[in-house]
């Protein structure tokens, strides 16, 4: 009876063995790496708000001003005030040096009331950083309705900045 345990042992031990072996020698095992990219925060802030300046209204008409230069036209029923000539929007974008950003300016203005309506116009929005700032303007157009009343209007819109 010793016999056939110590018989059964051994070729346990045997088997265990061979299974050790056959997987060392078929099987293998590697280790993986990982890595990540942290990129500095976008910010995009406003430095110069957007200002039509101060027009009269009579019958119904525009004011605009150019994105680029900051010049103000109307026209229509709208007659501009040289005391206000108005000015474009001006924002600074910081983030990764030299990363590439996408840049989304709103089209149409919200909360001025009196009806009143008006699309933006943005200027060289920038696609990628140099160094780690960027600038752009905003400048756009107003609908004045017929007989707006007198008073001081505000509305606004949207700019958003990430990276793609």
């Amino acid at each position: 009876m010793k016999r056939i345990i110590l018989a059964a042992s051994a070729l346990l031990a045997v088997a265990a063995a061979s299974s050790a072996m056959a997987d060392s020698v078929n099987g293998a095992s590697a280790t993986g790496t990982a890595g990540v990219t942290i990129f500095t925060p976008i910010t995009v802030t406003q430095t110069q708000g957007l200002d039509f300046g101060a027009v009269t209204s009579g019958q119904n008409g525009t004011v605009s001003i150019a994105q680029a230069s900051g010049a103000r036209t109307v026209t229509g029923g709208v007659g501009a005030v040289a005391v206000n000539v108005g000015k474009a929007g001006a924002f600074a974008v910081n983030g990764q040096s030299n990363a590439a950003i996408n840049v989304v300016v709103g089209s149409t203005f919200t909360g001025f009331g009196a009806n009143i309506t008006g699309t933006t116009l943005a200027a060289n929005l920038p696609v990628v950083l140099t160094g780690t700032s960027a600038t752009f303007n905003v400048g756009g157009t107003l609908n004045i309705p017929n007989n707006t009343p007198a008073g001081a209007y505000t509305g606004s819109y949207t700019v958003a900045v990430n990276y793609p």
